[in-house]
């Protein structure tokens, strides 16, 4: 069969020539930048990479034995539900640096990895944002991108390709990024062979110990887990998921399967139960070779057309207004309550982010009533909303702050400011679990001129980074530029403007 007939095999084909075409400086550059910190959601605009070494910079003694400096992680965590919480982290400017070199200066090495022409699970979710309209240059977009294209394979290509087929498997692996073994970089690099044999995994010379090493000194020297954020760690993981898919694709070609990836999200297209259990079982092999397990909870096999489309989306299509029509209040009610319902029916799903895009317009203006009598109610309405789905909450933030702007009543802003200057002193109760919501709401009162009725300094540097508007992460690394002031910030854009993955 031929790889290159099907849509994910012609996406990955072009991917592929697009990031052949990259500098390595450019790439170096990206990562020390736009790669350094975490998705927009993440952290406030205020942190953002204005200086960085040259190209060509290491930080790591050439004294003979590779060995660099121990760091710890910055992190930031937010409950990703009821009982689980997601870390995101910040890696020390100078190990990253050595790491973003890395990468860039053997580029094509990790390309082969990534692109090895025997591999037939397809990949869409390279992390560095080629430009298809311009040949050898990098795009401004990141995570935009990768949700654009995974949406995409799952509703467009795999669609395509459906009716040759007749069961859909879809898996993911368990806690991922906090369970890679470090030592597993050199595997994916190298093969674990090679690495095991005599004298091999205490060799400096080969790259992928020298990166096993940076990211165990960037973690306090842990080999277990990789930083949640930095874009150099989607690289390393997409090197380890490639040299997995590498050998899955032994059983992927003899059944006939199609196969596509999404970071650690796994699609089979299979044309029997049996290839279904034996695919599976296959991949749960290669996984335990890394350290790694299936997850079993969202493992599921679908008898084709099910399992091709989310549930949700053709739920909300049916309650969602036209796109950019004005909601008046008992509108905009319904439409609130509709969302909860599919989101309670539907889980951990994007309809409340696209219930969130739907009372925005293009310019980031509220779709809703501003009018005073009624801000009160939608401003509490947003509220719970960002307490039932944490990540949103700075797209609420975002919300509001139109509605504010757009009332131009200073009735409208003290209501705001005494709304989230409440929610401020309710979140420091407990402010080592309020981290992330503390982050927002302390950015979004002082973006805006408002009273912040907080005096205390906080024992974090991202919070009393934005408390104090100075630089609190890493400030010993002088070589670096990790913060801008929020005034500076506010005049690139209004906080919508800058969660906003897809604008150019």
């Amino acid at each position: 069969m031929d790889k290159y007939l099907n849509k994910p095999a012609r996406h990955s084909q072009n991917t592929e020539r697009l990031a052949r075409s990259l500098q390595p400086k450019d790439v170096y550059n990206w990562l020390m930048t736009v790669g350094y910190f975490p998705e927009s959601y993440v952290l406030p605009p205020c942190f953002y990479v204005s200086k960085h070494p040259l190209y060509g910079k290491y930080f790591t003694p050439n004294t003979g034995k590779y060995k660099p400096k121990i760091a710890q992680l910055c992190e930031l965590h937010f409950p990703k539900s009821d009982l689980t919480d997601r870390t995101f982290s910040i890696i020390d400017p100078e190990i990253h640096n050595d790491i973003a070199f890395e990468l860039a200066n053997n580029w094509h090495q990790l390309l082969d990895i990534l692109f090895h022409p025997n591999k037939l699970i397809y990949s869409y979710s390279f992390p560095i944002p080629v430009d298809g309209s311009n040949l050898g240059s990098l795009s401004k977009l990141r995570s935009g991108r990768m949700i654009y294209e995974y949406i995409e394979m799952a509703e467009n290509d795999l669609v395509e390709e459906a009716y040759r087929y007749k069961y859909l498997i879809r898996t993911d692996i368990k806690n991922f990024y906090p369970s890679v073994y470090t030592h597993s970089i050199a595997w994916a690099f190298h093969t674990k062979l090679f690495i095991r044999s005599g004298s091999k995994r205490y060799d400096d010379n080969l790259l992928g110990n020298r990166l096993d090493k940076l990211f165990q000194s960037s973690n306090d020297g842990c080999t277990n887990g990789l930083a949640i954020g930095p874009a150099v760690s989607d690289l390393i993981s997409e090197a380890i998921l490639s040299a997995i898919d590498l050998e899955v694709s032994k059983t992927v070609e003899q059944l006939d399967i199609l196969a596509v990836r999404f970071k650690d999200d796994y699609r089979f297209l299979c044309k029997s139960k049996n290839d279904c259990k034996t695919v599976i079982k296959s991949l749960q092999k290669q996984l335990k070779e890394y350290n790694l397990l299936l997850n079993e909870e969202k493992t599921g096999i679908y008898e084709l057309p099910e399992g091709l489309f989310r549930e949700w989306v053709s739920k909300y299509h049916q309650i969602r207004p036209p796109k950019g029509e004005k909601l008046d209040f008992k509108e905009f009610q319904e439409l609130y309550l509709g969302t909860l319902r599919i989101d309670k029916e539907n889980p951990g799903t994007g309809v409340i982010d696209r219930f969130i895009a739907d009372i925005q317009n293009k310019k980031y203006k509220a779709l809703i009533p501003v009018d005073t009598p009624t801000l009160n109610k939608s401003i509490s309405l947003l509220l719970l909303l960002g307490e039932r789905k944490v990540k949103t909450f700075p797209k609420i933030l975002g919300v509001i702050e139109a509605m504010m702007i757009q009332s131009n009543n200073p009735k409208s802003k003290d209501l705001v400011e005494q709304h989230l200057n409440l929610l401020l002193q309710d979140l420091r109760k407990n402010s080592e679990e309020n981290k992330y919501l503390i982050s927002w709401t302390l950015y979004f009162l002082k973006s805006n001129n408002l009273r912040v009725s907080i005096r205390q300094k906080f024992n974090h540097p991202v919070l009393e980074s934005i408390k104090s508007n100075n630089n609190k992460i890493f400030p010993s690394c002088s070589d670096f530029k990790l913060y801008r002031r929020i005034s500076t910030t506010r005049k690139a854009g209004n906080l919508s403007y800058h969660l906003d993955v897809f604008k150019r």
